[in-house]
């Protein structure tokens, strides 16, 4: 995959059961992962790999920021990463035991929902995509 830049999201609700492994394959074009609820920058350089929850606030922004701004990746900049990317089932209890994954359902909301969802405080919750902070469903 590639990226320039991401806003922040999660994946949660398309890859609820999964955890994401990535290994970036590009050199530092001063980017970082950035994971504002966990207050984690990781720096994107060749051979750096993580594995993270798939529901966790992310996105791409350039180092020393201080979240998202799409100015920061004009056309003209170099600033595309390179990277693979993969799915590990943390509903297979070997995976999600080595990963230290414990879910947190609430079986009466699960019990009536048709799809997938993130909530917070038992609410639908979005992510800003500027800031990567957790917002409730208008």
């Amino acid at each position: 995959m590639a990226c320039r830049g991401a806003r922040y999201h999660h994946d949660g609700v398309q890859y609820g059961g999964a955890a994401f492994c990535n290994l970036f394959l590009s050199e530092d074009r001063g980017l970082d992962l950035h994971f504002p609820s966990l207050g984690h920058r990781i720096p994107l350089t060749r051979g750096t790999a993580v594995i993270f929850d798939t529901g966790q606030p992310h996105g791409v922004i350039q180092r020393g920021s201080s979240g998202f701004n799409a100015a920061d990746f004009a056309p003209d900049q170099d600033c595309i990463q390179l990277f693979l990317t993969w799915e590990l089932p943390i509903e297979d209890t070997h995976v999600g035991h080595a990963l230290k994954v414990a879910f947190d359902i609430d079986p009466s909301t699960s019990l009536q929902l048709d799809a997938e969802q993130i909530r917070l405080n038992g609410e639908p919750a979005i992510v800003c995509p500027d800031s990567g902070r957790w917002c409730r469903v208008d």
